[in-house]
Formats: C-alpha cells, sequence, structure tokens
C-alpha cells in the first residue's frame, strides 16, 4: 500500500492545520507525517516524524499495513490515526 494524503483540520484551541501523511513500503520505516499551521506557515505549529508500519498482506493479492509504531512527537494526534484507518490502515499502537 502507498499513498500519500494531505487534508486541514483543526486543533482543540481551534487552529487550522495542514496535515499531510504518507505510506511507502519502499522506505525502511514505512512512512511520515508532517503538521502545520496555516495561519504562519508553520512557524507557530510544526510537526513532522515518522510512521513505522509492518506489512500485513495475505498472499492472495489483499494489501494490509499495519501501524506499530511512530516517531516525532509525544502522543501521535488523533486525526492522524483516524486519516489512516479512512485509508484501510489497522492501528496497533
Amino acid at each position: 500500500m502507498k499513498f500519500t494524503h494531505t487534508f486541514k483540520t483543526h486543533t482543540p484551541n481551534g487552529s487550522v492545520v495542514n496535515a499531510e501523511i504518507w505510506l511507502d513500503p519502499d522506505t525502511s520505516w514505512g512512512g511520515g507525517y508532517e503538521i502545520w499551521d496555516e495561519a504562519t506557515g508553520g512557524n507557530r505549529i510544526y510537526v513532522e516524524g515518522v510512521l513505522e508500519t509492518e506489512d500485513s498482506s495475505d498472499g492472495d493479492g489483499n494489501e494490509g499495513v499495519v501501524l506499530t509504531g511512530y516517531d516525532g512527537c509525544f502522543e501521535l494526534p488523533e486525526y492522524i490515526t483516524d486519516a489512516l484507518e479512512k485509508k484501510g490502515v489497522i492501528i496497533d499502537l
């Protein structure tokens, strides 16, 4: 499974943030994410990190990916895990 998904969302304090998630099985870690506030272009809020994934394909042509870890922030925002789930990624943190 390989994709890039960019979207906008709001933080609990009401700031509009842009977020981008990507998965690429050709990398050693599996994917990544980037988050930045829209008002300042990332000068006030900016986070990037790694999404650690494992292939869970069944060998019968059914692709699958499991998120097993992350790096770059203390807690991965819920809007990132929600977006990954909507793309079919299984969250196993």
